[in-house]
């Protein structure tokens, strides 16, 4: 369990925020800030920063707790000495200190940087902290004061699994259980109402109206542990009265609790479900993450391109709706359909693909060294296209930005991949509701400057040559055009147009079967069109400055057979490789 624990801890990354923030964010950033955000976002295993900042929090937390309980009452007796004291306080005002000004960072959206102090979590962290500095300056103040220190131990509940089990199960029914409270306090308040009258009835009466009654039956409910039921009905009506709220007070208690109880262990299932559908994840990517793509002769090292539904079934002993249940969870995989070939009409295979992701639209990669930036915009919504970017990618050490995730705009619709009316409205600065996520794709992209240059992957439709190269023009447009063109010189365009075509040609491969195969791929020139403000491509040119061009990919070769698959990523690979070394 320890070496799982320290084996766990080592994966970490060194922050969340350099693996998570946009490219732009990160450089703009010290590396103080961003360790201090990191810290204080209250998630413990996030990174190793996380770890070890949330753990010192924690003892301190502990020892400032404990102190107070040992040292108050008889017999009490300090367990810190006063330079402990004044570590801790110190300690604690610096946390204090700091989460007021990152509070912008940490999520409290204000215009002024006092916006924490007046939250909540806020109002917490002072008042326990107010009774700490006090004592330390010997300021006198009132004992009770003090017991507010306690209440910073709460920050330790977030850490712990359970308390997030209750929490959910109380807002899993949360109306059933108000609902209910409020029906039995309704009804008691009624009854109460009642009671009063009979008694008052009577001179001997102790009850002087209706709130006292309420009063005294709410006492009765809980024990009478503050001692305000003392006083007893006298008619005898209001004992019968007095009997029937006794039995509402069984269920003010009994029918919340019931309806809780039952709620976390419908939570406790859901988790234990969960870390069930968790190990069979696991055991799913592991097999994707084996380096068996394209053969020991293949140039890069990948892992498979996909699996059959059967086949995993098989593998793991699942069953389809367990199969499923892993999909629909899992991060990174992903259930497509195929044809088992291009004659027939439907699709008669379901695979599972397995994608890469490290932020919140997708997978990033950036590499200094690099002059090259690959995209891939449609991974979320197209087969195979993931899986070709990313072995590319990986096995040139590219600069890579990969959208994986479906991302929706303010009104619920999907932000479509190389054309979207987003791309004309960032171009315009009109950003106020972009999606964070998005908005991050596009930060990423334009942290690049012009001495980069951006290589889009797509893919094509069956009906297109094997590879269609955009770069710009109206369709059916071949040279340069000063005003639409992407690329910043004639040459420049000569050149991408000869490296290309030649690329395609008599391209070979050896296949995990030892079969050579050597294949051409016909190529065809702006016949798809990325003309206008709408397009990625022309978005990347005008924010950046830089070079820009677009390979779409038929879809019949990103869904044929490995020979064709690993032939066809060894030619653009190669494509790529030769147009970074002429940068």
């Amino acid at each position: 369990m320890k070496r799982k624990i320290i084996s766990s801890f080592l994966k970490l990354p060194f922050t969340t925020l350099s693996e998570n923030s946009s490219r732009a964010s990160k450089s703009n950033q010290h590396l103080f800030s961003r360790i201090v955000i990191d810290i204080l976002d209250d998630e413990l295993w996030g990174s190793k920063v996380s770890v070890i900042g949330n753990l010192l929090i924690i003892i301190a937390i502990l020892m400032s707790t404990l102190d107070y309980i040992l040292s108050n009452g008889e017999g009490g007796f300090l367990i810190t000495s006063n330079p402990v004291k004044y570590l801790i306080a110190s300690f604690f005002t610096l946390e204090f200190s700091l989460r007021i000004c990152y509070s912008k960072s940490l999520g409290f959206k204000s215009p002024s940087q006092l916006n924490y102090l007046f939250s909540f979590l806020g109002v917490i962290d002072l008042l326990s902290l107010a009774p700490i500095l006090l004592d330390l300056f010997a300021v006198p103040f009132l004992s009770v004061f003090g017991a507010l220190r306690i209440l910073r131990l709460w920050r330790v509940a977030r850490y712990i699994p359970s308390f997030s089990v209750i929490s959910n199960a109380f807002n899993a029914r949360k109306e059933d259980i108000i609902t209910s409270l409020l029906g039995v306090v309704l009804l008691s308040l009624t009854l109460s109402a009642f009671m009063f009258h009979f008694e008052n009835a009577h001179k001997e009466s102790s009850f002087k109206n209706i709130l006292e009654v309420f009063i005294w039956s709410i006492g009765k409910y809980t024990g009478d542990y503050g001692a305000i039921a003392l006083k007893t009905p006298i008619s005898d009506m209001g004992k019968v009265i007095a009997t029937i709220n006794g039995l509402l007070g069984i269920a003010l208690f009994a029918l919340p609790a019931g309806l809780l109880a039952s709620a976390f262990i419908e939570q406790l299932e859901k988790k234990r479900k969960m870390q069930t559908i968790n190990e069979r994840i696991n055991s799913i990517e592991k097999h994707f993450a084996k380096l068996t793509g394209g053969g020991k002769h293949f140039k890069y090292k990948t892992h498979p391109r996909y699996a059959s539904t059967d086949y995993i079934q098989s593998k793991f002993l699942l069953s389809e709706s367990e199969l499923f249940e892993c999909i629909r969870e899992a991060q990174c995989l992903r259930f497509r359909a195929l044809k088992s070939s291009p004659e027939r009409s439907v699709s008669d295979i379901r695979i599972i693909e397995s994608f890469k992701s490290n932020c919140a639209y997708g997978y990033r990669q950036f590499n200094e060294h690099s002059k090259v930036v690959l995209i891939n915009a449609i991974g979320q919504n197209e087969r195979g296209i993931s899986h070709f970017s990313y072995t590319i990618a990986k096995g040139l050490k590219l600069n890579f930005l990969a959208r994986e995730f479906e991302l929706l705009n303010q009104s619920g619709e999907s932000i479509l991949g190389n054309s979207s009316k987003e791309y004309q409205s960032y171009l315009a600065n009109d950003i106020a509701e972009f999606n964070p996520s998005f908005l991050a794709f596009l930060k990423d992209i334009e942290s690049f400057d012009d001495q980069v240059f951006f290589i889009i992957l797509s893919s094509a439709a069956s009906g297109r040559k094997d590879v269609v190269l955009e770069y710009g023009n109206d369709i059916n447009t071949i040279g340069w055009d000063n005003e639409k063109t992407t690329l910043n010189s004639e040459l420049t365009l000569n050149y991408i147009i000869k490296e290309v075509s030649d690329g395609l040609s008599e391209v070979q491969y050896t296949g995990s079967n030892q079969i050579k195969v050597t294949q051409d791929f016909s190529l065809d020139q702006n016949t798809i069109g990325n003309n206008k403000d709408n397009s990625l491509q022309r978005l990347i040119h005008k924010k950046t400055g830089a070079n820009v061009i677009s390979l779409y990919l038929n879809i019949k070769i990103l869904t044929d057979n490995n020979s064709t698959y690993y032939c066809a990523a060894t030619a653009i690979g190669d494509i790529i490789e030769r147009i970074e070394g002429s940068l």
